[in-house]
């Protein structure tokens, strides 16, 4: 037996964790699915299968075993987290909150924080958001989705210090290759106005390499579309058809030029 198998058997959770994180899930079914034909009471590939269920999609089922699970258990903050999660994803935020604030009374964590608070948000309850993400960070944390949240609250609360503030705490904290800085910052552009979206985007590529960032050059280009500013559009798509971008952004970016071209 390879140690790749032996370890598949020895701890297939930690297994089914790793290859989750880099989405081969399939796989990661497989190794919980034999785990649990060799120990069908085995809880921790139980919780792991039904957390699996959710990043999948497969809704119904991760409701249906998270709920076995707390039919026995029902202080099992894993599959209540789990119940959180699809109740959130499925727009049930009150009824996903209950889930998360059960978790919470079990075991503090910040990302269960994180997750009251968005609960917190779409509910329109900017105040305890705002709460909840002070727990959050009193367990350090740092995270994209920290600084989203942030930034949401203070938009909602027309606290432009605080929105900014949480736009330059995650331009210093994200990755300076421009994929991963984009990774952090364009899903809170996409919460703001497009005008204010287009403003801040030019603001973050002020940020030390950020400069010709291909990926927000092509979002203020898409911005700038719509307006049906032209001209600031094209003088975004040339700087990054200037460049070696790569192969999706440049493919876009040749395809939205068209466009103009065509007005």
């Amino acid at each position: 037996m390879s140690p790749s198998q032996q370890d598949m058997f020895e701890n297939p959770v930690a297994r089914a964790r790793e290859l989750k994180a880099r989405r081969r899930y399939d796989e990661a079914q497989k190794v919980l699915k034999a785990a649990l034909f060799r120990n069908p009471g085995d809880l921790r590939a139980k919780v792991s299968l039904a957390d699996l269920y959710y990043r999948t999609q497969r809704y119904r089922q991760a409701l249906a075993l998270a709920g076995s699970i707390l039919a026995k258990d029902p202080d099992e903050p894993r599959a209540l987290v789990v119940m959180g999660n699809v109740l959130l994803r499925r727009k049930k935020p009150k009824e996903a909150l209950s889930y998360f604030r059960l978790a919470l009374s079990v075991a503090e964590t910040d990302y269960l924080w994180l997750r009251a608070a968005r609960c917190h948000l779409e509910l329109r309850q900017p105040e305890p958001a705002k709460e909840a993400l002070g727990h959050a960070e009193s367990f350090n944390a740092t995270g994209r989705e920290l600084f989203r949240l942030q930034a949401k609250v203070a938009y909602t609360q027309k606290d432009h210090d605080a929105e900014n503030e949480a736009f330059r705490r995650a331009a210093r904290a994200a990755p300076g290759n421009p994929e991963d800085f984009s990774a952090w910052v364009l899903p809170m552009l996409a919460d703001l106005p497009p005008r204010k979206a287009l403003h801040t985007s030019e603001k973050l590529r002020e940020t030390k390499g950020q400069e010709l960032n291909p990926y927000l050059l092509l979002f203020e280009a898409r911005s700038l579309y719509k307006k049906r500013d032209y001209a600031g559009a094209i003088k975004r798509l040339d700087l990054i058809l200037g460049q070696d971008p790569p192969e999706p952004v440049l493919k876009e970016a040749r395809a939205l030029k068209s466009k103009v071209g065509d007005r």
